[in-house]
């Protein structure tokens, strides 16, 4: 499980970029790591800064089909959206700058537009924090005014924030953090709203597209802890990947199938973390059932059998580890149901050391066998 990417790994956690005011971004951003959910923070010094934060490398021109673009699964995209593209942008303004005089104020306007011109096309949300200079600051309301309406921001997103204020400190960023965690989740929530409504109209002409619409749709929920239909969209993207098999001529036939097959990998293991995390044992292991199944015939050319062999030592390595960290603090004896609806299951079937055992023999054993072999061996493959 070590080798998967973090991003896979971890669940997501929203980001937000924090601009103007540096030397508070420390102090803003260590609390915020500290609540729960933790949220993670850019920080951009100036905002001269922020454009730096979409600019894109060039690239050659994209393919007609567009899911031909970068595989199934777009490369590098969930990583982009843990580190890169912040669900919220807070911009830190000086309470003397606000207040001062008009060249101080032009410049705050200035900025301003310039931050709303890089972020609103992306539909980011926008904050505003006006930091206390000194305890003598008097910002009129006219400023405050004029700067909501300039920001495009309801009354409750412009804060005053004073560090100064020992008593008060604790208090401001705990509202800071509930202010962020709330625009995020209306980022996520309306970003998953948006690929949902293309999957929904289904106006598309490709399962690639399909598969990855579902994939985006999940891991928005994900971040917004909408965990039912993260899981909902995971199990969708899965089923429609399996339906490709044999059904496109894109790729040559290994490179396709270990495409798949890595696509099924990631899918299989949000499905097992949600279904884990989730307390549900038995659905878990059920569902681990499937896709071994699923795949264990998909052993591709003979030059390439030990890939397959490889792959499916890999599955059941990775579900060991999962069900043993689950299991740890999720799971007792008497949570366990032995049997579904497709069959019973035996009690050393929830057990780690028997899918780690597995795992090994496939290692060391399987890629001298040809797939026939498997036939009389009575293994959850």
């Amino acid at each position: 499980m070590e080798e998967y990417p973090e991003e896979l790994r971890t669940p997501p956690v929203s980001l937000i970029a924090l601009a103007g005011c540096a030397e508070l971004h420390l102090l803003i951003s260590s609390h915020l790591l500290s609540e729960q959910p933790p949220i993670n923070t850019l920080a951009l010094p100036d905002f001269s800064k922020i454009s730096l934060l979409f600019s894109t490398t060039t690239s050659p021109p994209a393919p007609a089909d567009p899911s031909l673009a970068s595989g199934i699964l777009k490369r590098d995209w969930l990583l982009k959206h843990r580190t890169r593209i912040p669900a919220v942008v807070a911009a830190l303004f000086s309470s003397h700058h606000v207040s001062g005089d008009p060249a101080q104020w032009l410049r705050v306007c200035t900025e301003l537009e310039n931050l709303k011109a890089v972020i609103r096309p992306k539909n980011i949300k926008l904050a505003i924090i006006i930091v206390h200079s000194s305890s003598y600051d008097d910002i009129s309301e006219d400023r405050l005014l004029s700067l909501r309406k300039r920001a495009e921001i309801d009354s409750k997103f412009l804060l005053i924030f004073n560090p100064n204020d020992d008593l008060q400190l604790n208090q401001s960023l705990h509202k800071l953090g509930s202010i962020f965690a709330e625009l995020a989740n209306v980022y996520y929530r309306d970003e998953g709203r948006r690929i949902k409504t293309r999957v929904e109209k289904k106006n598309f002409n490709s399962n690639e597209l399909n598969i990855r619409y579902c994939f985006k749709v999940a891991v928005y929920a994900e971040f917004h802890r909408d965990w039912a239909e993260a899981l909902r969209f995971y199990e969708d993207a899965y089923h429609i990947l399996r339906e490709m098999i044999g059904t496109t001529n894109r790729l040559p036939a290994i490179q396709r199938l270990v495409e798949i097959k890595n696509v099924a990998e990631q899918l299989h293991f949000k499905i097992s973390t949600l279904l884990l995390h989730g307390g549900k044992l038995t659905e878990a292991v059920t569902w681990f059932h499937k896709h071994s199944a699923s795949y264990r015939r998909l052993v591709g050319a003979p030059e390439a059998v030990f890939l397959h062999w490889e792959w499916m030592s890999r599955q059941f390595l990775v579900f060991a580890e999962l069900l043993e960290t689950s299991s740890k603090t999720v799971f007792s004896s008497s949570s366990i149901v032995l049997g579904t609806a497709d069959g019973p299951l035996t009690g050393w079937e929830f057990q780690p050391a028997y899918y780690y055992q597995v795992s090994g023999f496939l290692h060391f054993h399987g890629i001298k066998m040809p797939y026939y072999a498997w036939e009389g061996i009575n293994l959850p493959l």
